[in-house]
């Protein structure tokens, strides 16, 4: 047992090269698979964030009054059946000019929001046209938010 003891050698160069050259394959390995990580939280952060913006905008635009919108945008039925909004209409009488401005354009965490307001008389139902008689107590809103390459719809009515 002593002569074992004796003989026996330690590591040579090339055994510790080999070593820290696979550790290396496997820690850079390990380490994209947190780069990915990051890569996915940060997509999903910013999904959130303009999903939270269009529904603070439905939300918004669900409480105007329903005549103000209707006279200003529908004043009679030989007009169209949807109206777009944009930043641009910030400047009707109908919304407040600072908090719209807010709404349309946004930025958070260095990423710009741009937001579109789609304002319908033909309220739908899934498939389905809702009966006349319901569109004349209805408006129906569709919010798009756009980012990047990106985009969230939501959509809502405004009430009589």
């Amino acid at each position: 047992m002593s002569h074992r003891l004796q003989n026996s050698r330690g590591l040579t160069l090339i055994e510790v090269l080999v070593s820290i050259t696979i550790l290396g394959i496997i820690t850079t390995a390990f380490l994209s698979y947190f780069t990915q990580a990051y890569s996915y939280t940060k997509k999903n952060q910013d999904q959130t964030v303009g999903i939270n913006i269009a529904r603070n905008v439905l939300y918004y635009m669900e409480q105007q009054n329903y005549q103000s919108i209707k006279n200003q945008y529908f004043p009679s039925d030989t007009n169209p059946k949807e109206v777009k909004l944009t930043i641009d209409n910030c400047k009707d009488s109908v919304f407040d000019t600072p908090v719209c401005r807010d709404f349309f354009s946004t930025e958070i965490n260095n990423v710009d929001y741009s937001t579109t307001v789609t304002l319908s008389r033909d309220v739908t139902n899934g498939s389905q046209t809702a009966s006349p008689n319901l569109s004349n107590y209805l408006i129906g809103v569709e919010v798009q938010v756009t980012w990047g390459n990106q985009s969230r719809t939501v959509r809502g009515l405004i009430q009589k």
